[in-house]
């Protein structure tokens, strides 16, 4: 199907070059035939894995359908498309742009910003409402399963101005995990780089660190330590130490969640990524070994003594009262819950967290429904940064990194190890349950969460992309201590 020049709503001032849209999604046959397994609603990085392999053997320069090529599609050819638009689409479809509520993007064959990083992906679905917006405009992490895929080729040129070719695109990949310590070499910049604000952010990150122990975060200088390979610690010259919970997607990039509030110092949560740098190592004075440096810390006992991550619980029964739970994740009882509203950010669903002392339930709501549980079951934290979910019934485990802050209004940040969004952060709010939205969500978000509710099923049973990706570091042949 041709698609020729024209303009696409509800974003205006949008123009499209002529391109081929495929008819309908990539059946599990066309998969077979150019991947050599039957599979076809994989993660994003697998649907651009599709199109490079698919142009290889057809010379032709496939691409994933960016927002704008699937909405204009959508709109003229609803009738002659298979499962696109409306009613008659079945399932979810991947785009190509990253999520951005405020950068829905206008011009000629946008591609929307950041284009082919590692960030949250647009999804589009069968439009609820039944109006002729076509289909809605869902958040899903780039490392999700399920969305289909729809590939197109320009008529007239190789790519879209701004879109990085299939073939050049890759799925990050994580090197060896550094022997536990405190100093995870991973964070080490040197002059000449410096860990900067990545694409989703919330903050400013600008952080240069050095092998001999000096940092400098922003304009202050100070040293800095490591806590099990998950948790960064800026300790400045003088004032107050800053901790950010960390996971690394690659050498260049990862997701950082700090424990102040945003407009505070060390508030900061999101990407994170290796950029050039010109700034000389500083002096500091008095420069102390990580573990030195660690163990003269007032939390050491409780937030930075070195574990052995490696021996932790695998199973619920194996929790014993040696394992502590952080007092701040409890959400105050039947009548309240911690939940993220996405309605600011135009998101069509939200997320709810319930948390006593016997159960941990999280789930995505959506439509009226809990459209899936993330977690459930027994949990435990270790130092007030690491928090593991066991289900007593399937053994699943989902495991994240977490801060709380401070004050009468506290906000619960959790960065996910999940397969399926890896390094991916969420926000919660504790929220009474008569308070909580019903914008795509009806009454379901003010209700408690039943306890011994599965997690589900599509992530308990994909061993791959669906569990924990958290690898622990190994203790140094001296032990950890």
């Amino acid at each position: 199907m041709k698609c020729q020049n024209g303009a696409a709503k509800p974003v205006e001032g949008v123009k499209m070059s002529s391109y081929f849209i495929m008819k309908a999604e990539a059946s599990s046959s066309l998969w077979k035939a150019v991947m050599g397994e039957s599979h076809a609603g994989g993660t994003w990085y697998e649907a651009v894995e599709f199109a490079c392999e698919l142009s290889k053997k057809t010379g032709r320069n496939y691409h994933m359908q960016t927002e704008a090529e699937f909405e204009y599609a959508a709109k003229k050819y609803k009738d002659k498309l298979s499962n696109i638009g409306g009613s008659g689409m079945t399932g979810e479809e991947w785009a190509y742009n990253s999520w951005d509520a405020d950068k829905h993007m206008g011009g000629t064959d946008p591609v929307g910003p950041s284009s082919g990083q590692h960030t949250q992906k647009t999804r589009r679905d069968a439009d609820s409402e039944g109006s002729d917006r076509v289909t809605s405009r869902l958040i899903r992490s780039i490392d999700g399963i399920g969305p289909a895929t729809r590939l197109v080729v320009s008529a007239d040129m190789a790519y879209p101005p701004d879109y990085i070719p299939s073939c050049d695109i890759h799925a990050p990949v994580l090197g060896g995990e550094p022997t536990n310590s405190y100093r995870d070499p991973r964070w080490i910049t040197g002059d000449s780089y410096k860990w900067g604000t990545g694409s989703i952010a919330i903050g400013t990150f600008d952080l240069q660190v050095w092998e001999d122990g000096t940092a400098k975060l922003g304009s202050t200088n100070g040293q800095w330590f490591t806590s099990n390979n998950i948790a960064f610690v800026f300790v400045p010259s003088s004032g107050t130490p800053v901790k950010y919970p960390y996971i690394f997607l690659d050498d260049k990039q990862g997701s950082v969640i700090g424990e102040g509030a945003m407009m505070s110092n060390g508030g900061y949560i999101g990407r994170f990524e290796k950029k050039a740098s010109t700034t000389a190592k500083p002096s500091v004075s008095g420069l102390k070994s990580g573990e030195e440096l660690a163990k003269a810390q007032t939390k050491f006992n409780d937030e930075y003594k070195m574990v052995d991550m490696t021996s932790l619980p695998k199973k619920a029964s194996e929790i014993t009262s040696a394992y502590k739970q952080d007092a701040r994740l409890l959400d105050g009882g039947v009548g309240k819950g911690w939940f993220q509203d996405n309605t600011s950010m135009k998101g069509a669903h939200h997320y709810r967290k319930d948390v006593d002392e016997d159960a941990f339930r999280f789930t995505v709501n959506q439509q009226g429904s809990r459209a899936a549980v993330l977690a459930s079951g027994k949990w435990f934290t270790i130092n007030n940064t690491f928090l593991r979910v066991i289900d007593e019934k399937t053994g699943y485990i989902a495991d994240y990194l977490y801060t709380v802050t401070s004050g009468n209004d506290p906000t619960f940040y959790h960065n996910s190890f999940m397969g399926y969004e890896r390094a991916d952060f969420r926000m919660f709010k504790k929220v009474d349950n008569n308070k909580m939205p019903q914008t795509n969500c009806g009454s379901i978000c003010g209700e408690e969460i039943p306890k011994g509710i599965a997690p589900a099923a599509m992530y308990v049973n994909d061993k791959e992309k669906g569990q924990s990706t958290f690898t622990p570091a190994k203790c140094p042949s001296g032990g950890c201590k």
